[in-house]
């Protein structure tokens, strides 16, 4: 976009204001026009305050007058203590913030003058100017490698350490995505229970001791990493074990130093003598940030089961753990392969791996205080009954059971216990080439039993003369015809289903009355098969049928009677002898 030649009259707007400024003020000179080899509008000109001359640029960006201009140094110096570094842009009254199409650039021009006249205000005095430039916390370590992460809480307990006292200092690191993160753990000695844990336990990281100290605000402390002033400052005060520490070991060594309410980690690089030091940029997360309603609180005490880890079953644990469910148990007994990733909530560092441990890893990053419990079954499979009967109980013991396999052998099994131990079962399928999908919902005793339920849907098919699309975990495409290549769901089809599936299993698990008032649904995403346009959606009505609790014989306790009869008929003989 070269918005000059869509807007020339604006163009000549902005050269002729500016020339009208040069006219008025003593302190605009020299005022030349350019354009850059991006074609890009340039406005050269001087400044003039007390004598000094401060060689500057206006450069109109290709998206003016949408954003405003940049005013920046010509010769790539620091001139003002509100800019973005040696040579950059001047930090000014207009910014994307607050600026507005109207603007001009000879008001940035204005802003400028304001801004470095205010900051000398006569010869030979400086002045600070109020910044008015608010940076959030991502700003400013946006370009920061070294980060230190502690919660407002741990800041506290840190502030409330003795004055001038070494204590042992714990800190785990890792390196993600191109930077340094540390995590303080321990306060005290290695065998000391943690006083904290600001962030989950990390997959092999970085641990290491040092010394946190926290000392007065009279002390100055410089924010750049020195070795000298170090060693100086630490014998000054006789910090006598760090100084033992930097002279019998050279293993690497951080100091979290505390002063001023906030607190700094210093890491004195590996080596003897004078070593590297490196400086963390430290960031403090608000305490008890609300990020979900108070009825989620009581999600940590619920358990799920997952029967399936794929496309469906990874995106819906996903979003059980960050809505704090306390317990989830995997089940499935495939392994991720590439393939899976282009449907799949994880990526290719889980590739080769069972897909309920690598998910387990998954949720372990998501939220660390829900629980995984692993089985690598495949359910109706080809597996020792055993397995299955084991997997089962297990399965039985949860608040939830969620069918994502989109297998009738599966569905069944998970149907059969969730009846017989009266559990409430959620399922989910993905109908073939992503034209939409089914959620549905079997509760003890407000539904019909889940094989009942399955079977009422069935039946709403083939009452609108609708035959049923799902059922099929394995096809994601659909052939419409031969002229035309297949329909294939991919992951924002298969998100949309999980999503729904998710917000149903959050719902039924708070307790009370739920905000659903079917308990099946049919989700379109494409128009095709009953569905008129994306997103429409088809609830189903569900009445009651069967009965729920496990199957028994109508003289169950007479058949009972007799069959131990047969088993024990020495009890009989004492029991008649007696």
């Amino acid at each position: 976009m070269i918005w000059w030649t869509d807007l020339p009259s604006r163009a000549r707007t902005e050269r002729q204001a500016i020339a009208e400024l040069a006219e008025e003020a003593d302190w605009l000179q020299s005022v030349k026009w350019r354009l850059t080899e991006d074609l890009r509008f340039v406005a050269d000109f001087d400044i003039v305050h007390l004598g000094a001359s401060y060689p500057l640029c206006l450069t109109y960006p290709h998206f003016f007058p949408a954003v405003p201009p940049q005013v920046t140094p010509r010769d790539g110096t620091r001139i003002s203590g509100h800019q973005y570094g040696a040579g950059g842009e001047l930090c000014l009254e207009y910014r994307p913030d607050n600026w507005e199409p109207q603007f001009t650039g000879a008001m940035m021009i204005g802003s400028a003058y304001r801004l470095l006249s205010s900051e000398s205000p006569a010869a030979g005095e400086v002045a600070d100017v109020a910044n008015a430039h608010r940076q959030t916390i991502a700003q400013e370590v946006r370009n920061t490698k070294l980060r230190l992460i502690l919660d407002a809480a741990l800041l506290d307990i840190l502030i409330e350490q003795p004055l001038f006292l070494p204590q042992p200092f714990t800190l785990d690191e890792h390196w993600f995505a191109q930077h340094w993160l540390a995590h303080p753990r321990r306060l005290g000695p290695p065998d000391a229970p943690p006083l904290w844990a600001a962030a989950s336990q990390l997959a092999d990281p970085r641990t290491r001791e040092g010394f946190a100290i926290r000392l007065p605000d009279k002390v100055d402390v410089p924010f750049e990493g020195n070795y000298a002033f170090l060693n100086t400052f630490l014998t000054a005060l006789n910090f006598a074990p760090a100084l033992e520490r930097l002279k019998v070991s050279d293993a690497e060594m951080p100091l979290l130093l505390v002063h001023r309410g906030t607190a700094r980690l210093y890491s004195l690089a590996q080596g003897t003598g004078k070593r590297d030091v490196y400086v963390y940029r430290t960031i403090v997360a608000p305490v008890n940030e609300q990020r979900l309603s108070a009825e989620h609180g009581g999600l940590s005490e619920r358990s799920v089961a997952i029967v399936g880890c794929g496309s469906v079953g990874s995106k819906v644990a996903a979003t059980l753990a960050r809505a704090g469910v306390g317990t989830l148990v995997l089940v499935d007994g495939d392994l991720l392969l590439p393939g899976n990733l282009v449907r799949n909530e994880l990526d290719w560092r889980a590739v080769g791996l069972n897909k309920p441990d690598a998910l387990a890893a998954r949720l372990r990053d998501i939220n660390p205080s829900t629980k995984t419990i692993v089985r690598r079954l495949l359910l109706g499979g080809q597996e020792s009954s055993a397995s299955t009967d084991s997997a089962l109980q297990r399965i039985s013991q949860c608040d939830l059971i969620i069918d994502a396999t989109a297998d009738a052998q599966t569905f069944n099994l998970c149907g059969a216990v969730a009846s017989a131990e009266r559990k409430p079962l959620i399922w989910a399928e993905v109908f073939a080439g992503g034209i939409g999908g089914m959620i549905a919902r079997s509760r003890p005793d407000l539904d019909p039993p889940p094989h009942a339920a399955r079977r009422q849907i069935l039946r709403w098919c083939e009452d609108n003369g609708i035959p049923w699309s799902g059922g099929d975990g394995e096809q994601y495409s659909l052939q419409i015809d031969a002229e035309n290549p297949p329909l294939i769901a991919d992951d924002a089809d298969v998100s949309v289903i999980a999503a729904h599936a998710g917000r149903l299993a959050i719902d039924l698990l708070k307790g009370g009355a739920t905000t659903f008032p079917n308990s099946a649904y049919a989700i379109g995403m494409a128009r095709k098969w009953i569905f008129a346009a994306a997103f429409d959606t088809y609830p189903i009505d569900l009445v009651p049928e069967g009965q729920w609790g496990p199957d028994a014989d109508e003289n169950a306790r007479d058949e009972l009677g007799g069959l131990l009869r047969e088993f024990f008929p020495k009890a009989e003989e004492a029991e008649d002898e007696g």
